[in-house]
């Protein structure tokens, strides 16, 4: 059995996938500074002192806002991030708007991690397919650079499986750029979870990547606090767009960690069982 767990972050992102061998991996490293929880506390108290993979899928700070205390918790295996942005090309994109110290702390990582994305290792038969768009033949902003993750945990006797879609922070302009890719519209099939991209913001919503693939997700997570920046305007087109699944009682075709706080799926043979902290 693997767990993944998204985080209540605020505005940010913050998952860790554990599987049943061990083995730990990271989606992003955002904090909450509302209530001070921080990932690079949460895995000290759970005694874990490695991670396999660091996963960064938009190399914004709410996106790494941790990283500095994460690496004087944990031994990092891999660092996966677009592979097609260097650290000095990465420096040169964050320091004229002024550069947090997760970001900083990023360029410097990136200095000494060469493996490129598309390594992650696989969580109990998991496999990913990680999808991006090149600096700067394609986009020179953070957020159309983003990294787009399709995991896979096997199903059994009949069973199809289970997956789930991250969508980093990209915006419209990157996912049509990534729907030019036949290999990228066959990935999006039978997808569970749909991570919003953008925290749910307009600008990350792509009507075409649904009309065009035929996505239809069981469900979208969006991983945010209360409104700002025009985010989650969306949640009634994403509701438009999910099948739906059962939840305390209720049909539910989005989750939010403002409202679900933390939220939790344990995957096994196949099928997923959600649960939040207002379970």
């Amino acid at each position: 059995m693997a767990t993944l767990e998204i985080f209540n972050v605020a505005h940010g992102q913050c998952s860790l996938i554990s599987s049943d061998s061990g083995a730990h991996m990271l989606i992003d490293c955002g904090h909450n500074g509302g209530t001070g929880w921080r990932p690079s506390e949460m895995l000290a108290r759970r005694g874990v002192r490695w991670l396999d993979e660091l996963v960064i899928t938009n190399c914004d700070e709410d996106h790494a806002s941790d990283l500095p205390r994460l690496l004087e918790t944990v031994d990092i295996g891999c660092l996966t991030r677009n592979p097609t942005v260097s650290g000095n090309e990465l420096y040169r994109l964050k320091a004229s708007g002024g550069m947090g110290a997760g970001i900083a702390s990023l360029v410097d990582m990136t200095m000494h991690f060469n493996q490129p994305a598309g390594s992650l290792a696989a969580f109990d038969g998991m496999t990913c397919r990680i999808f991006w768009n090149s600096y700067p033949y394609d986009f020179e902003d953070e957020n159309n650079l983003s990294l787009v993750l399709v995991m896979r945990w096997p199903g059994r006797l009949g069973i199809p499986g289970f997956s789930i879609l991250y969508g980093g922070d990209m915006e419209r302009e990157g996912w049509l750029r990534l729907l030019d890719r036949s290999d990228f519209r066959r990935e999006m099939h039978d997808i569970n979870v749909f991570v919003a991209s953008h925290h749910g913001r307009y600008n990350g919503y792509c009507p075409e990547l649904f009309e065009w693939t035929g996505l239809q997700p069981d469900i979208f997570v969006v991983s945010d606090c209360g409104i700002q920046h025009a985010t989650q305007e969306t949640i009634a087109l994403y509701r438009h767009r999910a099948r739906g699944i059962e939840h305390n009682g209720t049909l539910r075709r989005v989750i939010t960690t403002r409202r679900d706080g933390w939220i939790r799926f344990h995957i096994y043979d196949g099928r997923a069982r959600l649960l939040t902290s207002s379970t």
